[in-house]
């Protein structure tokens, strides 16, 4: 924990006196009524409760106990809960091991990051001076703007034959992801078959991340572009292109284009690490991150909860 201080204090991130001191940390163990995990003492008497720290973390005293004590109640006796967001999905810490995990709905949903990556994670971007050029994934972006009617119509036509090719399988599809070919350079149109998702969520344990997987779905259909987009090869470019590609989904929405597929039907666009989706702002998309932060602030496009959602509909 020291180097973590010595680091925030180098960036002028660090206050003076938030740590909680040998007698409070006793007391706190005594409220608690069960002890807390070396780790997160660690962290108290660095830090202690305070906000604007590490967001994640529990910045009331009062909070940590009482949510400590729902999941001492609810049987999760190898967690301590360390934060939520806006007091919903429980942010979980195994006592032996460090992991993460988000508690939504008495399903507990790995986070695959441990506490103390966590606290690395957060001083990094504390410490991230560095210029991230959305400059110019914008200008590129501006740049192609005159070929957004042809891919507004390159979409329709292969999104047709991928419904085509559900309906002679008497199926629908519960989902569509645009995302780069590895093997060509263009895109591929991907969908989960309604059949299969049926069929897979009778399955236990469930895979929430296959029934997401576009190199998993059953309806793939390429989709090749105009010959000039060919030519899209650096990230900056990529990237440009994906937001060129969530403009059109997003038209093509609002124009009830999607109307006609069944409740739950959701669209994105695979952009490396991380999901676009048409409910999304330009902004919002372009600054995205594959974060901690992301994954429990958005936790909603979560494969678990997209399909939450989808078996609701059922």
């Amino acid at each position: 924990m020291k180097n973590r201080v010595d680091q925030l204090k180098a960036q002028g991130n660090y206050e003076e006196g938030l740590g909680l001191h040998a007698d409070e940390i006793a007391t706190l163990k005594n409220r608690l009524a069960h002890d807390i995990p070396p780790f997160f003492i660690a962290y108290l008497e660095a830090f202690g409760f305070n906000p604007n720290v590490f967001w994640a973390v529990f910045n009331e005293e009062d909070d940590f106990i009482e949510q400590n004590e729902m999941i001492q109640e609810l049987g999760y006796a190898n967690f301590l809960a360390i934060g939520d967001e806006y007091n919903e999905n429980l942010l979980l810490a195994n006592v032996e091991n460090q992991q993460l995990f988000l508690l939504e709905d008495d399903h507990l949903i790995d986070l695959q990051v441990t506490f103390a990556e966590m606290l690395d994670q957060a001083v990094e971007e504390r410490g991230n001076h560095a210029e991230v050029n959305f400059q110019q994934i914008t200008a590129v972006y501006s740049n192609l703007q005159g070929y957004k009617p042809g891919l507004v119509d390159t979409v329709k036509t292969f999104f047709n034959q991928l419904i085509a090719e559900a309906q002679e399988q008497k199926d629908d599809v519960y989902g569509l992801i645009l995302v780069k070919d590895p093997k060509n350079n263009g895109y591929k149109i991907a969908a989960g078959s309604f059949n299969d998702f049926k069929s897979e969520i009778e399955q236990q344990p469930l895979d929430f991340d296959k029934l997401w997987n576009p190199e998993q779905m059953k309806y793939q259909v390429y989709m090749p572009i105009a010959e000039t987009l060919l030519e899209v090869k650096t990230e900056v470019e990529r990237k440009a292109m994906d937001l060129l590609l969530l403009d059109v989904l997003r038209e093509l929405k609002s124009e009830g284009y999607f109307e006609a597929q069944p409740e739950g039907f959701s669209l994105s666009i695979q952009s490396g690490e991380v999901n676009f989706f048409p409910e999304d702002s330009y902004d919002e998309s372009l600054m995205k991150e594959n974060g901690l932060e992301s994954k429990i602030k958005r936790f909603w496009e979560s494969p678990y909860d997209r399909t939450r959602v989808l078996i609701e509909t059922l």
